[in-house]
């Protein structure tokens, strides 16, 4: 029952994330005229307050006990939806979209830490297998959702995203007081319940790279080339709606094939190639226009960025004592991805263009793949040292 509902939950949470991340571009943009830059700054709010809040908000998640953290959280998005919608300027927008993603970092840490507490090996495997399948197949649908939304009105994905929310509070109240129990944690291996040695894998270094790397790719793609499809490159809004339910629709695949395999496990070599190809589809996407070639590309960073978060949570965790404090790290490294990608990108293509943006971070995908090489070497020969 425990596992249904988080997964239920982050299906719901991802659904109004991704409603309303998406239909916040266009929303501000025409409504308010916001520029490329000024939605890139208002993005990385946004992902500034989550990074924040990871780690302020740690003590009090822990305090108030997952169920309690969760139904606030889901109530408090919520409310900071509500705010955005109901904001005369955009400076409100920019204060009420910050405090929603402080408000989100109470919710994500808090759930996956609850999801694999006391699980290894091939359970745990299996159980962040069926929660990146949960929120992954809310981002195939939310992009698409929200495009039409869009085109029938610009608040409508706004109500859309407050009722989800209002909805997740509810059930989880439901559930929670009904059904829930919250139990202390039992390691396998260890009937007493007493806390084993934490045993976490270094490869968790260059998994938290990749990371952050396909959250800046993914940062551009979310809150930037919106823009450029639309005004560039002429594509309607359900049609970058549609290409984003490819990525998504890609990345689900993947995390089915990862829940159910080992051979990725502790692989330094798939998880360097991986952001060798990241770096790559970068540069690629300089000399795509055409919207079948645009989905071709996007479906394949779909899969090169759920193979990268399947890397982080899993080697994130794995061993690791400290869940939600790892989780937290996790989300951290992730959101700091979003910011450079959201902020960046939009600054590139308001003094130059998209081309400027795609090489931009091509280059520096390159160096962190430089970074994770030096990294394996390091910890190669620490270990022969060792």
């Amino acid at each position: 029952m425990l596992l249904k509902l988080l997964l239920y939950a982050s299906f719901l949470a991802n659904i109004g994330i991704g409603v309303l991340n998406f239909s916040l571009v266009f929303y501000t943009k025409d409504l308010f005229h916001a520029s490329p830059g000024e939605i890139g700054w208002m993005s990385s709010l946004w992902a500034l307050f989550y990074f924040i809040g990871c780690f302020i908000l740690r003590k009090p998640s822990t305090s108030l006990g997952p169920k309690r953290a969760l139904i606030l959280a889901s109530a408090g998005m919520a409310v900071f939806s509500f705010l955005i919608l109901m904001s005369p300027s955009m400076v409100w927008i920019f204060i009420f979209y910050a405090l929603f993603g402080f408000t989100t970092a109470l919710f994500w840490p808090t759930l996956e830490g609850w999801l694999s507490e006391g699980y290894e090996g091939a359970t745990l495997n299996k159980r962040v297998g069926r929660f990146n399948l949960s929120w992954s197949f809310a981002l195939v649908l939310s992009p698409y959702l929200a495009g039409l939304l869009v085109e029938k009105g610009l608040t409508l994905p706004l109500f859309v995203s407050i009722g989800t929310y209002v909805l997740l509070a509810v059930s989880l109240w439901f559930f929670a007081v009904f059904y829930i129990k919250e139990k202390s944690t039992v390691y396998p291996g260890d009937p007493a319940g007493g806390i084993p040695a934490d045993k976490s894998t270094p490869l968790r270094y260059i998994a938290w790279i990749g990371n952050f790397s396909t959250y800046m790719v993914n940062g551009i793609i979310l809150f930037v080339f919106p823009l450029y499809a639309r005004d560039v490159l002429g594509f309607t809004e359900a049609d970058i709606g549609l290409l984003l339910l490819l990525r998504a629709l890609f990345s689900t695949g993947i995390f089915i094939l990862t829940s159910r395999t080992v051979w990725w496990h502790f692989n330094k070599i798939y998880m360097a190639g991986v952001q060798f190809l990241l770096a790559a589809f970068c540069f690629s996407l300089v000399i795509i226009h055409s919207w079948t070639m645009m989905a071709v590309m996007l479906s394949f960073f779909g899969i090169l960025f759920a193979f990268h978060y399947s890397n982080s949570l899993f080697h994130g965790v794995s061993g690791s004592v400290n869940r939600e404090g790892r989780m937290a790290v996790h989300e951290a490294v992730l959101t700091a991805g979003i910011i450079t990608g959201a902020v960046s990108g939009g600054e590139l293509y308001q003094r130059w263009n998209m081309s400027a943006v795609f090489v931009a971070a091509g280059v520096l995908l390159s160096l962190l793949f430089a970074a994770q090489l030096l990294i394996l070497i390091i910890q190669k020969r620490k270990f022969s040292a060792g």
